[in-house]
């Protein structure tokens, strides 16, 4: 039986499903979470981690971590873990963290050569970090790999359970961008008409926004 990938590489998480041609399975981290947080951690002794673990030794240390780097990828702006003197590429973090989620595939589904992944991409990307998003998943070995913008994935998967045709407005907040987009199904062909969006908008903004603007005031206010 053939077996479609499909990937949401976020900012903030990630996420890991296959389609079989009738039912969607989504992967679960080994926390058992929907979602994988996309964070690398290296320690002094050079060892790697991963995900939950990652994010959470990132809080405490977070020179040793990589995180965000999706706002980077098709960009020269190197990833510098400066405590342990490591400088590396949106692309290779992104190539780690798809690498970590396609190994939370059965083997069988890994291993087949008609497998194919999609990964999707926010609709503001530009060629360059679509063409950086491909590079990432080479470099990962994940075999043939197709991108969907995110808003066409979203309408389609609405579209499997609703036969109807419509226009629909898909709202798209991830935890570091926002991106608005307009699309059209048609008899099961879905059409992206048009969209927008900010790149730095996104949940972490909000937090930052919400901290800076009410908690750090209160603060000043109430304590020396």
């Amino acid at each position: 039986m053939k077996h479609y990938v499909g990937i949401d590489l976020g900012t903030t998480n990630s996420a890991i499903t296959t389609y079989d041609g009738e039912n969607v399975r989504l992967y679960k981290s080994p926390e058992q979470n929907d979602v994988t947080p996309s964070a690398i951690f290296v320690d002094k002794r050079g060892n790697r981690y991963f995900g939950q673990r990652a994010y959470e030794n990132a809080a405490r240390s977070p020179d040793n971590a990589a995180k965000l780097f999706k706002r980077l990828m098709g960009t020269s702006t190197p990833i510098n873990l400066s405590a342990v003197g490591l400088v590396t590429t949106p692309e290779d973090c992104s190539a780690q963290i798809l690498r970590v989620l396609f190994g939370y595939l059965p083997e069988e589904v890994r291993n087949d050569p008609d497998t194919g992944t999609v990964i999707t991409v926010p609709a503001a990307f530009n060629q360059m970090q679509k063409d950086a998003t491909l590079a990432a998943a080479e470099s990962a070995g994940l075999g043939k790999v197709a991108l969907m913008q995110e808003p066409v994935a979203a309408v389609m998967s609405v579209m499997r359970q609703r036969k109807s045709d419509g226009i629909f407005l898909v709202f798209d907040l991830g935890g570091g961008t926002l991106d608005i987009a307009i699309a059209e199904s048609i008899n099961g062909r879905v059409s992206l008409l048009a969209h927008g969006g900010v790149a730095m908008c996104g949940g972490r903004d909000f937090d930052r926004a919400l901290m800076d603007n009410i908690v750090k005031p209160w603060l000043v206010k109430k304590f020396d």
